[in-house]
C-alpha cells in the first residue's frame, strides 16, 4: 500500500513539474514572439517614415518643375 501511495505521489510530482516546465516554455516562446513583432513594427515604422520623406521630396521637385514649366510657357 505504501508503494502505491509513493508511486502516485511521484507521478503527481512529475506531472506538476512537467506542467510548470511547459508553461515556462510557452511563456518564453510568447515573449520571443512579442519581441519579434515589436522589432518588425519598429522596422516598418522606419520604412514608412523613409517613404514619407521620399514622397515629400518628389512633390517638392515636381512643384519646382511645374513652376519652371509655367515660366517657359509664359515666355513663348
Amino acid at each position: 500500500m505504501v508503494e502505491v501511495i509513493a508511486a502516485t505521489a511521484g507521478a503527481l510530482l512529475t506531472a506538476c513539474f512537467v506542467s510548470v516546465g511547459s508553461v515556462s516554455l510557452r511563456n518564453r516562446q510568447q515573449r520571443d514572439d512579442l519581441v519579434r513583432i515589436q522589432t518588425s513594427v519598429e522596422a516598418l515604422g522606419k520604412n514608412v517614415s523613409d517613404v514619407h520623406s521620399d514622397v515629400k521630396d518628389i512633390y517638392s521637385r515636381l512643384r519646382h518643375v511645374d513652376i519652371e514649366l509655367a515660366k517657359l510657357t509664359k515666355t513663348q
